[in-house]
């Protein structure tokens, strides 16, 4: 093995280490772009709109909040084709920017949920409501929710799925701004295509929307839809350009942007917010972990011999954790990246991980062997 004079092998050592964090910048921010291509297009031998990867749509102006509106019921219908059959989407949400959690609509692998938030603090959350093993790949389906003073149902091709009495939803949580196709506050892209929305002023009954599905189903032509009951209507017939039309309501219609676009991104989400009882979400953290143990294996050396550091571990690991929180920094920029404590405090055990391999007997001979200087007998 060769053995590098001190003053090369600290030379050896700095580049070593910062071509390290260049490839680890290069690896966990490319392509470092703000503004991705939103990925909506029409298709071409029938009405709808197709989403895939990474695309979104936005209402070109808010819902209002109408006085009286926390007491009115409402009902929902969403008419699409979904794609993927894993992983945490979100298929349609209304933003305030107070309460960005106030309705969400998802699809969690085969699952369909409905969930709200009433206020900031986590004892104010409600559990979801949830309608298990009903998605269909590549099938056409009709999810719909209505919601009274007395309960919120959550509907599947016609038929109840879930119930609850104490949701708590009334039209006051159809305000602000209508996102489809993702999250307002993180990316969680749903894919598939859409080929209608309608927002009723009204408690549709079970009778209404099972008729309704086979309405669906075999036609959407307006003479079959009743627009007395109707806020908003979206049939996505317009094959071309940016805007999807509000059949009933005008001024309130749809936008496809440009960019790909995130309303509110979060930074440095806390860890309780960000986990997730999903195989996903634990195999992020191992790769976190591993990922930034050849950063521990780099600096530690690199403390120990380059610059004659006696706390060469703590050295390590405090690098590693403000490389970490420079990186979840600068990914809250990014719409297709997230931005949380959790990948912090994960980089940082692995590098920290990587810089206790460095005590072993094996790794000190190496170091020993290396340079001229007998670099063993300065570890911490």
């Amino acid at each position: 093995m060769r053995t590098f004079p001190l003053q090369d092998g600290r030379l050896v050592l700095k580049i070593l280490a910062a071509a390290g964090i260049c490839l680890l910048l290069a690896i966990t921010l490319w392509p470092f772009n703000p503004w991705p291509r939103n990925e909506v297009s029409w298709l071409h031998d029938e009405d709808g709109l197709r989403l895939c990867g990474h695309g979104t749509i936005l209402s070109v102006a808010q819902f209002r909040n109408e006085a009286g509106a926390e007491n009115e019921p409402f009902s929902l219908e969403f008419w699409m084709v979904p794609w993927r059959d894993e992983g945490s989407t979100v298929m349609f949400a209304f933003y305030v920017r107070e309460n960005p959690g106030q309705f969400v609509v998802r699809q969690d692998g085969l699952d369909v949920s409905v969930s709200h938030t009433t206020g900031q603090r986590e004892e104010e959350n409600h559990h979801p409501l949830v309608a298990g093993q009903v998605i269909a790949p590549n099938k056409r389906t009709l999810v719909t929710v209505t919601a009274g003073p007395k309960e919120t149902t959550l509907y599947v091709n016609g038929q109840a799925q879930s119930t609850s009495q104490s949701f708590g939803l009334s039209r006051r949580n159809l305000t602000g701004e209508f996102v489809i196709g993702t999250s307002p506050v993180e990316n969680e892209a749903w894919c598939g295509i859409l080929h209608g929305i309608a927002i009723y002023k009204n408690e549709l009954t079970a009778q209404e929307v099972a008729s309704h599905y086979k309405t669906w189903l075999s036609s959407r032509e307006e003479g079959r839809i009743d627009k007395r009951s109707i806020l908003a209507l979206y049939l996505f017939r317009e094959r071309s350009g940016t805007l999807v039309r509000n059949e009933i309501q005008p001024g309130v219609d749809l936008r496809i942007p440009k960019h790909y676009t995130i309303r509110r991104r979060n930074v440095l989400l806390p860890p309780w917010k960000e986990f997730r009882t999903e195989w996903t979400y634990v195999r992020g953290l191992i790769l976190n972990v591993l990922g930034f143990i050849p950063m521990g294996l780099i600096l530690y050396p690199y403390f120990l011999v380059a610059l004659g550091s006696k706390r060469p571990w703590l050295m390590s690991y405090v690098t590693g954790t403000v490389l970490s929180l420079i990186i979840e920094i600068l990914q809250s920029f990014l719409p297709m990246r997230g931005s949380g404590w959790t990948d912090v405090i994960t980089n940082s055990a692995g590098t920290a991980l990587g810089a206790s391999m460095c005590y072993s007997s094996v790794a000190q001979d190496i170091l020993k062997k290396l340079f001229a200087e007998k670099a063993s007998e300065r570890k911490l």
